[in-house]
């Protein structure tokens, strides 16, 4: 996303920009479940995704889950957080 303020691009480059890592997921359990998928060759399924999908929605779902509110649209920022609270406050 980029960031604006009174003209001048905050952000020109991705050098600040945080992504979010595995270190700021949530501890979990790994299940093997065996199962023949005829779609992958010989059954196999990808498994370099995950990493880089499931961490934004947890931090995301982590958000709601102390605020109550849903924040949609990358990168979550604290004005975006901020946004959505006064949103939520308005509406009540």
């Amino acid at each position: 996303e980029q960031v604006i303020k009174e003209g001048i691009t905050l952000n020109p480059d991705l050098t600040g920009y945080l992504i979010p890592t595995s270190m700021d997921t949530p501890h979990f359990a790994t299940l093997l479940v065996e199962n023949e998928d005829s779609e992958g060759p010989y059954g196999a399924k990808g498994i370099g995704e995950p990493a880089t999908i499931a961490t934004a929605p947890a931090i995301a779902n982590a958000i709601y889950d102390a605020i109550g509110v849903r924040i949609f649209h990358l990168p979550i920022t604290p004005e975006k957080i901020l946004k959505a609270l006064k949103e939520k406050r308005k509406n009540k």
